[in-house]
């Protein structure tokens, strides 16, 4: 049972390091449907002058930054961030990618 033990270890630990990849390309995913999504609403500001167009494109920015310091924090400081917190971030930047894209689709139907 003794010898069991280092290969269960390693295993988890490629599945952390998997956990830590994959939150890092949904947060790579979601900086670049919200590029689409201030081009998209910076094109319908040009056209319009609406105001609410012009918010939109400033969230979509601000929410496109928080992405990319995202994917620099998890290249830079992974060895820092504890396991047991990986399937939250995972999970969180699921949904946001999910949440981006329902808005992204609404957006240019």
């Amino acid at each position: 049972m003794g010898a069991d033990q280092p290969k269960v270890r390693a295993g988890s630990a490629e599945i952390m390091s998997l956990l830590m990849d994959l939150s890092m390309y949904t947060a790579a995913i979601s900086a670049v449907l919200l590029l689409v999504l201030v081009a998209v609403y910076l094109r319908v500001y040009r056209d319009t002058h609406a105001q609410y167009s012009l918010g939109l494109s400033v969230f979509a920015s601000i929410l496109f930054a928080q992405n990319i310091l995202a994917v620099y924090s998890f290249l830079t400081m992974a060895s820092y961030i504890q396991d047991p917190f990986l399937p939250y971030l995972l999970g969180i930047n699921v949904a946001e990618a999910l949440a981006i894209i329902a808005l992204l689709r609404t957006t240019t139907r």
